[in-house]
């Protein structure tokens, strides 16, 4: 790593009293000398992948202030080269806050830990990862939201279960404010291929979804571009949403949106139901969930597939749902081409060799 002497302080054991202050690495010269050196180069990114290879060997918290920094760079240069050794920072602290709170469980539930002089106490390394963590959650989000390659590379580290815990069942904590963030990339799709059927008017079309982290945020932008691309081909004449929860489905942050709802202009099922022209009550045990992520649509040769049906039972769901957690996200439902009428026999011969196995 660039510097003797910044390698010296970053590997260095952070003490008690300076847990807390997120400008410690500004009060070391050789940081600041070895940041103006690098932009004055032009090494901005070279930079920030050297020191992300080498987080692992540094102190615990001086690296989750230290991610503060590369996140910054991938923001700035739009290069999220230095992701792996973020997300791999991110699943060491994950794992150590998780073991402390599990250590700190009653009976009647998690508690916060004592301050921090106490827990340096008991366990050094909780309270550096503690610390941190929500400086480290915000700079993880830098590189899960650009890259979607970065995200697999996460649910690799099989986090899921910690990150729900720390989100769901934790106190409220200025440590843990941005988690939640970070468990909604875990579900949020890339680039899904979608295939759209509608069995009563016996037509459909390929689509792509791309950034969305559950379906009700899926099958509402899916629902404005039916609309606005075939009118009332489709059964469906106007797309009857708030001009703000329009606003908030495609990423802006309307102060109007909150209170409002939608209900949806069809009814949605898995590939199950294609054989039929009509939703029954039977059928709802196939409905496409609106909580669930997109990915886990069920799937035929690598398409998620959409059934709709006119009428049957109405769903809503409220602007929660279509808010998107960062601003370098790109959600969006793409209708890409309308299937010919031996595309959709193929598909069709193809689901009901599905349903067959």
């Amino acid at each position: 790593m660039s510097g003797e002497k910044l390698q010296e302080f970053l590997c260095q054991e952070t003490e008690v009293r300076d847990l807390g202050n997120e400008s410690l690495l500004h009060e070391c010269p050789a940081f600041g000398q070895a940041v103006g050196a690098a932009i004055n180069d032009g090494h901005l990114v070279p930079f920030s992948m050297e020191l992300s290879e080498h987080l692992k060997d540094m102190d615990l918290y001086k690296a989750s202030l230290l991610s503060n920094f590369i996140g910054f760079v991938c923001e700035k240069e739009e290069d999220t080269s230095a992701g792996k050794g973020i997300v791999q920072l991110f699943a060491t602290s994950c794992k150590l806050v998780y073991e402390m709170f599990c250590s700190m469980g009653t009976e009647d539930g998690c508690e916060l830990p004592p301050e921090f002089p106490e827990l340096y106490q008991i366990n050094s390394e909780w309270s550096k990862a503690y610390c941190g963590f929500n400086v480290l959650c915000i700079s993880t989000m830098a590189f899960l939201t650009r890259d979607a390659s970065l995200r697999k590379y996460l649910e690799t580290f099989d986090l899921a279960e910690q990150i729900d815990f720390l989100t769901e069942e934790t106190p409220e904590s200025p440590y843990l404010r941005s988690i939640c963030y970070v468990g909604s990339m875990l579900k949020t799709c890339s680039n899904l291929k979608l295939l759209v059927l509608q069995p009563g008017r016996q037509q459909g079309f390929y689509a792509e979804a791309n950034d969305l982290n559950n379906c009700f945020q899926l099958l509402f932008l899916l629902e404005e571009q039916i609309i606005k691309t075939y009118g009332g081909k489709y059964g469906v004449e106007k797309f009857c949403a708030a001009d703000s929860m329009i606003k908030l489905a495609h990423g802006e942050y309307p102060d109007d949106v909150w209170g409002k709802s939608y209900v949806t202009c069809f009814m949605e099922c898995n590939y199950s139901t294609a054989d039929h022209t009509r939703f029954n009550n039977d059928d709802s045990m196939a409905l496409i969930w609106g909580e669930m992520p997109p990915d886990g649509i069920p799937m035929v040769d690598g398409y998620a597939v959409i059934v709709l049906f006119e009428g049957g039972m109405t769903r809503s769901f409220d602007a929660s749902f279509l808010m998107v957690p960062h601003n370098a996200l790109n959600p969006y439902v793409d209708i890409e081409k309308e299937l010919s009428e031996e595309e959709y026999a193929m598909w069709m011969e193809k689901i009901g060799n599905a349903m067959a196995k």
